[in-house]
Protein backbone atom coordinates (compact mmCIF):
# COMPACT_ATOMS: atom_id res chain seq x y z
CA UNK A 1 0.00 0.00 0.00
CA UNK A 2 2.94 2.50 0.68
CA UNK A 3 4.54 1.59 -2.78
CA UNK A 4 0.79 2.27 -4.67
CA UNK A 5 1.05 5.66 -2.61
CA UNK A 6 4.18 6.82 -3.61
CA UNK A 7 3.90 6.09 -7.23
CA UNK A 8 0.52 7.89 -7.03
CA UNK A 9 2.14 10.90 -5.23
CA UNK A 10 5.05 10.57 -7.58
CA UNK A 11 2.45 11.21 -10.41
CA UNK A 12 0.09 13.68 -9.41
CA UNK A 13 1.32 15.02 -6.17
CA UNK A 14 4.13 16.65 -4.73
CA UNK A 15 6.15 16.00 -2.09
CA UNK A 16 6.82 18.80 0.86
CA UNK A 17 10.02 20.99 -0.24
CA UNK A 18 12.72 21.27 2.38
CA UNK A 19 12.19 23.33 5.76
CA UNK A 20 15.28 24.57 7.57
CA UNK A 21 12.66 24.26 10.51
CA UNK A 22 11.80 21.36 10.17
CA UNK A 23 14.21 18.32 11.64
CA UNK A 24 16.04 15.92 9.01
CA UNK A 25 14.99 12.38 9.12
CA UNK A 26 11.47 12.56 9.49
CA UNK A 27 9.36 9.70 8.65
CA UNK A 28 9.04 9.06 4.83
CA UNK A 29 12.24 11.95 4.46
CA UNK A 30 14.94 8.96 3.08
CA UNK A 31 13.32 7.26 0.11
CA UNK A 32 15.39 4.03 -0.28
CA UNK A 33 17.96 5.01 2.13
CA UNK A 34 18.49 8.72 0.41
CA UNK A 35 17.73 11.90 2.37
CA UNK A 36 16.36 14.11 -0.28
CA UNK A 37 15.46 16.84 1.87
CA UNK A 38 11.86 15.92 1.06
CA UNK A 39 8.86 14.94 3.00
CA UNK A 40 6.17 12.97 1.56
CA UNK A 41 4.03 13.16 4.87
CA UNK A 42 4.88 16.15 6.60
CA UNK A 43 5.51 19.77 5.81
CA UNK A 44 4.80 23.38 6.17
CA UNK A 45 3.20 26.53 4.14
CA UNK A 46 4.35 30.13 4.99
CA UNK A 47 3.60 33.49 4.45
CA UNK A 48 6.30 35.61 6.16
CA UNK A 49 5.81 36.12 9.55
CA UNK A 50 2.34 36.62 9.11
CA UNK A 51 1.03 32.57 9.17
CA UNK A 52 2.99 29.35 9.21
CA UNK A 53 0.36 25.88 8.45
CA UNK A 54 1.85 23.15 9.56
CA UNK A 55 0.36 20.26 7.52
CA UNK A 56 0.56 16.10 8.98
CA UNK A 57 -0.95 13.30 7.90
CA UNK A 58 -1.77 10.94 10.45
CA UNK A 59 -2.37 7.38 8.58
CA UNK A 60 1.73 6.60 7.47
CA UNK A 61 3.15 6.16 11.32
CA UNK A 62 -0.07 5.51 13.04
CA UNK A 63 0.78 1.94 15.43
CA UNK A 64 -0.72 -0.39 17.41
CA UNK A 65 1.31 -0.07 20.64
CA UNK A 66 -1.58 0.32 22.99
CA UNK A 67 -1.38 2.75 25.58
CA UNK A 68 2.27 4.52 23.78
CA UNK A 69 0.61 4.24 20.50
CA UNK A 70 0.68 7.72 18.27
CA UNK A 71 -0.60 8.63 15.14
CA UNK A 72 2.02 10.85 14.68
CA UNK A 73 5.97 9.46 15.92
CA UNK A 74 7.60 11.04 18.46
CA UNK A 75 9.96 13.47 16.24
CA UNK A 76 6.95 14.79 13.91
CA UNK A 77 5.22 15.61 17.81
CA UNK A 78 8.28 17.25 18.90
CA UNK A 79 8.30 18.93 15.46
CA UNK A 80 4.97 19.97 15.62
CA UNK A 81 5.66 21.59 19.18
CA UNK A 82 8.45 23.15 18.58
CA UNK A 83 6.80 24.96 15.94
CA UNK A 84 4.06 25.97 18.07
CA UNK A 85 6.58 27.39 20.41
CA UNK A 86 9.11 29.46 18.38
CA UNK A 87 7.24 30.55 15.49
CA UNK A 88 7.54 34.21 14.85
CA UNK A 89 4.70 34.21 12.57
CA UNK A 90 1.48 35.55 14.20
CA UNK A 91 -0.61 32.51 13.42
CA UNK A 92 0.42 28.73 13.56
CA UNK A 93 -2.37 27.00 11.65
CA UNK A 94 -2.82 23.09 12.72
CA UNK A 95 -3.77 21.09 9.00
CA UNK A 96 -3.86 17.24 10.38
CA UNK A 97 -5.24 15.01 7.98
CA UNK A 98 -7.78 13.24 10.89
CA UNK A 99 -9.78 16.42 12.35
CA UNK A 100 -10.21 17.42 15.84
CA UNK A 101 -13.29 17.48 17.28
CA UNK A 102 -15.64 15.26 15.64
CA UNK A 103 -15.88 11.50 15.17
CA UNK A 104 -18.21 9.13 13.26
CA UNK A 105 -17.80 6.42 15.25
CA UNK A 106 -14.92 4.77 13.06
CA UNK A 107 -11.48 2.77 14.66
CA UNK A 108 -8.45 4.95 13.15
CA UNK A 109 -9.70 8.29 14.54
CA UNK A 110 -8.25 10.05 17.55
CA UNK A 111 -11.56 9.18 19.54
CA UNK A 112 -12.86 6.33 21.40
CA UNK A 113 -16.31 6.64 20.53
CA UNK A 114 -18.36 3.84 18.75
CA UNK A 115 -22.05 3.52 17.74
CA UNK A 116 -23.91 1.15 20.05
CA UNK A 117 -27.09 -0.87 19.51
CA UNK A 118 -28.83 2.01 19.02
CA UNK A 119 -26.99 4.03 16.58
CA UNK A 120 -25.55 6.51 19.18
CA UNK A 121 -22.51 7.76 19.90
CA UNK A 122 -20.95 5.59 23.10
CA UNK A 123 -17.37 5.19 25.35
CA UNK A 124 -19.26 2.26 27.15
CA UNK A 125 -18.37 0.27 24.22
CA UNK A 126 -14.32 -0.91 23.80
CA UNK A 127 -14.05 0.26 19.90
CA UNK A 128 -11.80 -2.62 18.13
CA UNK A 129 -8.69 -2.17 17.36
CA UNK A 130 -8.45 1.44 18.48
CA UNK A 131 -5.62 2.60 20.47
CA UNK A 132 -5.71 4.37 23.96
CA UNK A 133 -2.33 6.31 23.24
CA UNK A 134 -3.84 7.94 19.92
CA UNK A 135 -6.00 10.08 22.21
CA UNK A 136 -3.17 10.52 24.14
CA UNK A 137 -1.11 12.39 21.87
CA UNK A 138 -4.39 14.39 20.65
CA UNK A 139 -4.97 15.58 24.30
CA UNK A 140 -1.08 16.31 24.23
CA UNK A 141 -1.23 18.02 20.78
CA UNK A 142 -4.45 20.19 21.97
CA UNK A 143 -2.87 21.52 25.30
CA UNK A 144 -0.07 22.74 23.43
CA UNK A 145 -1.89 24.61 20.57
CA UNK A 146 -4.30 26.24 23.85
CA UNK A 147 -0.83 27.27 25.66
CA UNK A 148 0.46 29.00 22.18
CA UNK A 149 1.56 32.44 23.89
CA UNK A 150 -1.07 35.13 21.94
CA UNK A 151 -1.51 32.54 18.98
CA UNK A 152 -5.08 31.81 17.93
CA UNK A 153 -5.07 27.72 18.57
CA UNK A 154 -6.54 26.71 15.09
CA UNK A 155 -7.30 23.58 13.88
CA UNK A 156 -8.29 23.13 9.44
CA UNK A 157 -9.03 19.46 8.05
CA UNK A 158 -11.38 18.06 5.30
CA UNK A 159 -11.05 14.65 6.45
CA UNK A 160 -15.01 14.11 7.74
CA UNK A 161 -16.60 15.06 4.01
CA UNK A 162 -18.53 18.10 6.03
CA UNK A 163 -18.70 21.92 6.89
CA UNK A 164 -18.56 22.23 10.54
CA UNK A 165 -17.16 25.01 13.08
CA UNK A 166 -16.67 24.34 17.18
CA UNK A 167 -14.43 25.54 19.69
CA UNK A 168 -12.90 23.08 21.98
CA UNK A 169 -12.69 24.44 25.84
CA UNK A 170 -11.86 20.68 27.29
CA UNK A 171 -10.17 17.37 26.07
CA UNK A 172 -10.96 15.14 28.76
CA UNK A 173 -9.03 16.17 31.99
CA UNK A 174 -7.41 18.94 30.04
CA UNK A 175 -8.71 22.28 30.23
CA UNK A 176 -8.25 24.33 26.84
CA UNK A 177 -10.64 27.32 28.62
CA UNK A 178 -8.25 30.03 28.80
CA UNK A 179 -7.71 29.41 24.87
CA UNK A 180 -10.46 27.12 23.44
CA UNK A 181 -9.18 25.58 20.57
CA UNK A 182 -10.80 26.34 17.42
CA UNK A 183 -11.63 23.55 15.01
CA UNK A 184 -12.77 23.77 11.26
CA UNK A 185 -13.98 21.09 8.79
CA UNK A 186 -13.58 22.62 5.79
CA UNK A 187 -15.84 21.30 3.48
CA UNK A 188 -15.56 18.71 0.43
CA UNK A 189 -15.88 19.84 -2.87
CA UNK A 190 -15.94 16.32 -4.74
CA UNK A 191 -17.25 13.69 -2.36
CA UNK A 192 -19.36 11.17 -4.62
CA UNK A 193 -23.09 10.60 -3.80
CA UNK A 194 -22.42 7.64 -1.89
CA UNK A 195 -19.56 8.60 -0.06
CA UNK A 196 -20.97 10.41 3.04
CA UNK A 197 -20.20 9.52 6.50
CA UNK A 198 -24.03 9.16 6.91
CA UNK A 199 -24.44 7.53 4.00
CA UNK A 200 -21.77 4.01 4.93
CA UNK A 201 -21.62 4.61 8.80
CA UNK A 202 -25.58 5.57 9.13
CA UNK A 203 -24.05 8.84 11.44
CA UNK A 204 -23.00 12.07 10.60
CA UNK A 205 -19.73 13.93 12.10
CA UNK A 206 -20.50 14.57 16.05
CA UNK A 207 -18.70 15.69 18.59
CA UNK A 208 -16.72 13.24 20.77
CA UNK A 209 -17.75 12.37 24.13
CA UNK A 210 -14.43 12.85 24.95
CA UNK A 211 -14.64 16.68 24.57
CA UNK A 212 -16.50 19.66 25.70
CA UNK A 213 -17.14 21.71 22.53
CA UNK A 214 -19.38 24.24 21.48
CA UNK A 215 -20.56 23.74 17.87
CA UNK A 216 -21.03 27.11 15.78
CA UNK A 217 -22.05 25.30 12.72
CA UNK A 218 -22.85 21.49 13.41
CA UNK A 219 -21.49 19.50 10.55
CA UNK A 220 -23.54 19.68 7.20
CA UNK A 221 -22.72 16.89 4.56
CA UNK A 222 -22.95 19.38 1.68
CA UNK A 223 -20.21 19.69 -1.07
CA UNK A 224 -18.31 22.88 -0.40
CA UNK A 225 -15.13 24.91 0.95
CA UNK A 226 -13.00 26.96 3.33
CA UNK A 227 -11.51 30.67 2.53
CA UNK A 228 -9.46 31.86 5.66
CA UNK A 229 -8.19 35.64 5.88
CA UNK A 230 -5.48 35.92 8.05
CA UNK A 231 -4.10 39.45 9.26
CA UNK A 232 -1.97 40.21 12.10
CA UNK A 233 -4.81 40.32 14.80
CA UNK A 234 -7.27 38.38 13.67
CA UNK A 235 -8.27 35.07 11.16
CA UNK A 236 -11.76 35.56 9.51
CA UNK A 237 -13.12 32.19 8.45
CA UNK A 238 -15.78 32.29 5.08
CA UNK A 239 -17.54 28.48 5.09
CA UNK A 240 -19.22 28.39 1.44
CA UNK A 241 -21.84 25.62 0.10
CA UNK A 242 -22.44 24.10 -3.21
CA UNK A 243 -25.49 21.96 -4.44
CA UNK A 244 -24.40 19.43 -7.15
CA UNK A 245 -27.77 19.05 -8.24
CA UNK A 246 -28.88 22.26 -8.51
CA UNK A 247 -26.04 24.09 -9.04
CA UNK A 248 -23.41 23.95 -12.00
CA UNK A 249 -19.32 24.03 -11.91
CA UNK A 250 -19.61 27.73 -12.88
CA UNK A 251 -21.62 28.65 -10.18
CA UNK A 252 -18.23 27.83 -7.88
CA UNK A 253 -17.12 31.18 -8.91
CA UNK A 254 -19.88 33.49 -7.89
CA UNK A 255 -20.43 31.53 -4.43
CA UNK A 256 -21.10 33.71 -1.38
CA UNK A 257 -20.36 32.09 2.13
CA UNK A 258 -23.69 30.58 4.11
CA UNK A 259 -20.85 31.64 7.27
CA UNK A 260 -18.56 33.76 8.27
CA UNK A 261 -17.07 33.97 12.03
CA UNK A 262 -13.81 36.28 13.06
CA UNK A 263 -11.66 35.27 15.40
CA UNK A 264 -8.99 37.51 17.49
CA UNK A 265 -5.75 37.00 18.55
CA UNK A 266 -5.36 36.88 22.30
Amino acid sequence: MKQMARATQSMYYPEFLSDANRPQGLPGSAILGRDQGVSESFGTLRYGKLLEILLYSVRPTMNMAGPSAVFVEDTVEAWLKDRMSNSHAAHVVHAPSNPQGWTAGKWGEWYPDVLDKNGKLSLDIKKPYWQKGWLSQHDRLLAAMSKMNHKLPLSMSGDLHALGLGRISKSGEIDLSSNPVISVLTGPIGTRPGGWPSGARKIGAQPSLHLTMEEMIKPIENHGFTLAEFTEDAVEIKLFKWDRNSQSVDDIETLQPFHTQKFLRT
